[in-house]
């Protein structure tokens, strides 16, 4: 991944030609009046002009509307990728998501109705196509993208580059809280020796069968929290087989919120698993330690926020003799209260932590 250094340099708009003022009837006098701009370096390296002030915002990357959120720019999103079904509890956070309409899919983007939204800025996974088609519409467009921490602080910055001061206060506050929550995890699990650290299976579907494997977040993630990633394949979403699973035979299996089977909750889907003649005979599954990844505002597992929140309840779950002191419901409300501007009652983070859509 390139550097993601942000170098912002205040510039203005260029003024209209004397002589095509002259031909609209107008005199240079009355000339439109200079919109201010800054220059932000975004993650593929083009230098984006963003306007110094931005009202309206389009976000193209599913876990990146919770970013804006954080920094406090959720009321601004006037187009977004998300649906309330796709992440209710970030509509519970801010119900302002509902009036900002849907124009992206996880690829493409309804050009048309993208533009009738009118956004200052275009946020969007650098992985996509979108970039490409948007850039046609004038619309300014910065490409973001992280695969471990220092990349998310970078990400998290750049976006508040892009947003304002106080959105770059917002930042700098997350990612010395996300610094500190790592150096409190690794301080309990760095003296683990290797026999002390149990293999976790991670698995984003079970039908098809996909797991995260290492050189990913997920990865990093469960070492910090004192484990062993299980799957040996490299990178996310990897398809594997049972036989695979079988073979490296996970001492925890970690169910993600995207492998539910079809409508079923997370208990009911854990009651399948117990039923089914491979996962049955799984010591991890046989011996009650597969457990439901909680899921906020975006997927504490993957790329988001949230992570920090992950890094704790992964601690615990591998480790409770070590995290016997951490408080999951008060970790959950106190991270709602100061970074997702949301005081969750202690119902919600408990039906948050059990992996549970808002009631």
């Amino acid at each position: 991944m390139g550097s993601m250094q942000v170098r912002v340099a205040l510039a203005t708009v260029g003024a209209l030609t004397a002589a095509l003022v002259a031909g609209c009837g107008a005199t240079p006098d009355a000339q439109a009046p200079v919109a201010a701009t800054r220059v932000v370096t975004d993650v593929t390296g083009a230098q984006v002009a963003v306007p110094t002030t931005i009202t309206r915002i389009a976000d193209a990357w599913p876990a990146h509307n919770e970013v804006v959120q954080m920094l406090g720019a959720g009321d601004e999103i006037a187009a977004t990728v998300l649906t309330e079904k796709t992440a209710p509890w970030l509509y519970v956070v801010n119900p302002a998501f509902r009036d900002a309409p849907t124009v992206f899919t996880n690829s493409t983007v309804s050009t048309e109705r993208l533009a009738r939204t009118r956004p200052d800025v275009l946020f969007t996974d650098k992985s996509t196509q979108i970039a490409a088609k948007t850039t046609e519409l004038g619309i300014p467009t910065v490409q973001l993208g992280f695969q471990n921490y220092p990349d998310l602080k970078e990400m998290v910055a750049t976006t508040a580059e892009v947003l304002g001061p106080e959105a770059q206060q917002q930042a700098v506050a997350y990612n010395a809280y996300l610094d500190e929550t790592l150096a409190q995890v690794r301080g309990r699990t760095s003296p683990l020796p290797a026999e002390k650290r149990p293999s976790v299976l991670h698995v984003y579907s079970l039908n098809p069968l996909v797991v995260d494997g290492t050189g990913s977040i997920i990865d990093e993630w469960i070492t910090a929290a004192g484990g062993r990633n299980a799957a040996q394949v490299t990178g996310n979403v990897r398809p594997v087989s049972t036989e695979q699973v079988a073979q490296w035979n996970p001492d925890v299996v970690i169910l993600a919120g995207s492998a539910f089977v079809a409508t079923d909750t997370g208990a009911q889907t854990l009651d399948k698993l117990r039923a089914d003649p491979f996962w049955s005979r799984l010591p991890a599954v046989h011996d009650d330690r597969a457990v439901i990844n909680p899921t906020g505002g975006w997927h504490w597992d993957r790329y988001g926020v949230e992570t920090a929140l992950q890094l704790r309840w992964a601690g615990k779950t591998l480790h409770p003799e070590l995290f016997g002191d951490v408080d999951m419901v008060a970790e959950t409300r106190s991270f709602y209260d100061r970074f997702l501007h949301h005081p969750l009652t202690e119902a919600e983070a408990r039906t948050m932590l059990a992996a549970q859509d808002p009631q």
